[in-house]
This record gives C-alpha cells, sequence and structure tokens, in this order.
C-alpha cells in the first residue's frame, strides 16, 4: 500500500512484482476460502446459512471480477503513463478488500463458529478464481513489444 501512496511513481518494475504478488496472494485465500468455507455454507442443511454464504459469495464474486477487470487495464505501460488515475482508485480497491475481510470476521465466521460447521476438510470449489491469472500477469508485468 505504500507504493500507492507515493505521488511519484515507484519502479516500474518493483510496482508489477509487487501488484502480480498481491494477486497471487488473492487468488490463493480465495481458493482456499472456497473449498473450506463457501462452499460449506452453501450446502448446509438450514437455508439461513445458505443464504448468508451466497450473500458473500456474490459480493466476493464481484469484487474479484472488478480486482480482475483493473488488473488487466491497467498494464504496465498505462500505470506510468496515468500513475495519479491509477493509483487512488487502486488504494481504495485494496482498502474496500480490507473491510471486506474484516466484514467476514465480523459476521461470517461466527455464523460458522455457532452453527458448528466443519471447515476443517475440503470440498470441490465452486468457482475458479485462477482463471484470469495468466491474463492478469501479463498485463501487470509485461511491458509490451513496441517496434
Amino acid at each position: 500500500m505504500a507504493l500507492l501512496d507515493r505521488s511519484e511513481m515507484p519502479d516500474q518494475q518493483l510496482l508489477a512484482e509487487t501488484r502480480w504478488q498481491l494477486s497471487g496472494h488473492v487468488m490463493q485465500h480465495l481458493a482456499l476460502k472456497d473449498r473450506y468455507l463457501y462452499a460449506k455454507l452453501l450446502n448446509d442443511p438450514r437455508p439461513h446459512v445458505r443464504a448468508i454464504g451466497e450473500e458473500f459469495h456474490q459480493e466476493l464474486a464481484a469484487l474479484y471480477a472488478d480486482y480482475c477487470e483493473q488488473g488487466k487495464y491497467w498494464t504496465q505501460e498505462r500505470v506510468a503513463a496515468e500513475w495519479e488515475a491509477y493509483r487512488h482508485p487502486a488504494k481504495a480497491r485494496i482498502l474496500a478488500m480490507f473491510a471486506r475481510v474484516e466484514r467476514e470476521e465480523t459476521q461470517l465466521f461466527p455464523l460458522v463458529y455457532d452453527a458448528s460447521i466443519d471447515i476443517s476438510t475440503q470440498v470441490p470449489h465452486s468457482s475458479n478464481w485462477a482463471r484470469e491469472a495468466f491474463a492478469i500477469k501479463d498485463a501487470m508485468t509485461k511491458a509490451s513489444a513496441r517496434p
């Protein structure tokens, strides 16, 4: 996040590597959460648990879709050319993801603990969170070929 606080663009390679590293962590986190948490909530026999799980899952899918879209849109060249236009919305997206994690911890995890949902075993995931990984990585880390 400190890189986004700079008024001058940081080293382009450092920024690209940091963006991709964050994306990798996000995809890994979502895949684990999907297998160990959301799949269990969505298959719970209690309607209210399924409804809450569905609400959180849909919100997460929408946040991630926006993250993927922005990851592919903001290429190295575009970020370099439009640093100010990039950094403020990027920081807002990261803060939204942090707020989302906090909301899960305060609203969703107590439901899991109170309902005694077994999250110790994995079940098949419901989403392919890494589907866009290569397109995102290419946009974030590869400079376009110039003639």
